[in-house]
């Protein structure tokens, strides 16, 4: 288990602090300058769920307005924004414009995100990757062939602890 989170998309970094507590229900939080997870079992085995959903919660309260100001920019309205954890892609535009994306996100620089949501955002105006679609996406993000490239190499930056099989 992470002694350290590093969210480097929103530039926050958390030492972890566990604590085990029979008595207490299990909670994964901010406190004291800290991230406390109180488990239930003294071998930390429902650590890595709790830290998942602390994880997707903080998904959805940064990735979720961030999206939308990337949207505003670009002249877009996605239909709805999902956060769910993935092992295979980054995010995702259905045909009806809603967006997903994936909290593993968090742990890539900025930029990385940026590109990934403008890249979502722009399948909602072409639903492929025709000329036109990357026309779109190098108004926005004009070096996107090497964020692209990077962002392949971006499941590296994502820990263990995030896939629930991997523990």
């Amino acid at each position: 288990m992470p002694e350290l989170v590093d969210l480097a998309a929103v530039a926050q970094r958390w030492a972890v602090r566990y604590v085990h507590d029979a008595s207490a229900r299990p909670i994964c939080r901010v406190a004291d300058a800290a991230l406390l997870v109180r488990t239930r079992d003294a071998e930390r085995r429902d650590a890595p769920e709790l830290l998942r959903r602390w994880l997707i919660e903080q998904a959805r309260f940064h990735l979720r307005p961030w999206l939308l100001r990337e949207a505003a920019i670009v002249g877009v309205a996605p239909t709805g924004v999902r956060v769910r954890l993935q092992r295979t892609r980054w995010g995702s535009c259905s045909s009806a414009g809603g967006i997903s994306l994936n909290a593993g996100l968090l742990f890539l620089a900025p930029e990385l995100v940026r590109y990934l949501l403008i890249h979502e955002l722009s399948h909602t105006l072409q639903m492929n990757h025709s000329r036109r679609f990357w026309q779109t996406v190098s108004r926005h993000c004009p070096d996107y062939r090497r964020l692209d490239r990077e962002l392949l190499d971006g499941w590296r930056r994502v820990p263990s602890w995030v896939f629930a099989d991997d523990n």
